[in-house]
């Protein structure tokens, strides 16, 4: 099984590391990872594993993106998942994508009210060093995010 995320490094900033067996799944992880290494404390939820687990997700935003490639694509989807993040009070822990080409995505955020995080809230998702790339058919990308 191929992992979703991990934090990897980084001297001012937060980056991580995404995976993912299809382009789908790359930016359902990278969504999900963006909010988890922060940490959002969320009432009713529980952390297991390192990990802020919900029952419910009672939030949900609908995304319509369309962006010239997919590496700006993947930075204005996170991007708007952080800006209605930031206008609502909430954090997102889950995405279902309806349609993702290397232009465009359609998705549902799924998430729940935040009373603040535990790490520190994000300013920006960077394009600093991210290239989206297949190793061993395995989609991956570095994402580091502006604190």
């Amino acid at each position: 099984m191929v992992k979703d995320f991990e934090s990897l490094p980084h001297t001012a900033d937060i980056k991580i590391r995404v995976y993912g067996k299809t382009k789908k799944d790359l930016f359902r992880h990278a969504l999900i990872g963006m909010f988890q290494v922060i940490g959002p404390k969320i009432a009713g939820c529980h952390v297991e594993s390192g990990r802020v687990v919900c029952k419910e997700l009672p939030e949900k935003h609908d995304i319509a993106v369309e962006a010239l490639d997919d590496v700006a694509l993947l930075v204005d989807f996170l991007s708007e998942a952080l800006y209605l993040s930031d206008v609502n009070n909430e954090a997102y822990l889950d995405v279902v994508i309806h349609e993702l080409t290397d232009q465009k995505i359609k998705a549902t955020i799924y998430g729940a009210k935040v009373k603040g995080f535990e790490v520190v809230e994000l300013k920006a998702v960077t394009y600093h060093d991210l290239a989206i790339k297949k190793v061993d058919d395995v989609w991956q990308a570095d994402i580091v995010f502006d604190i």
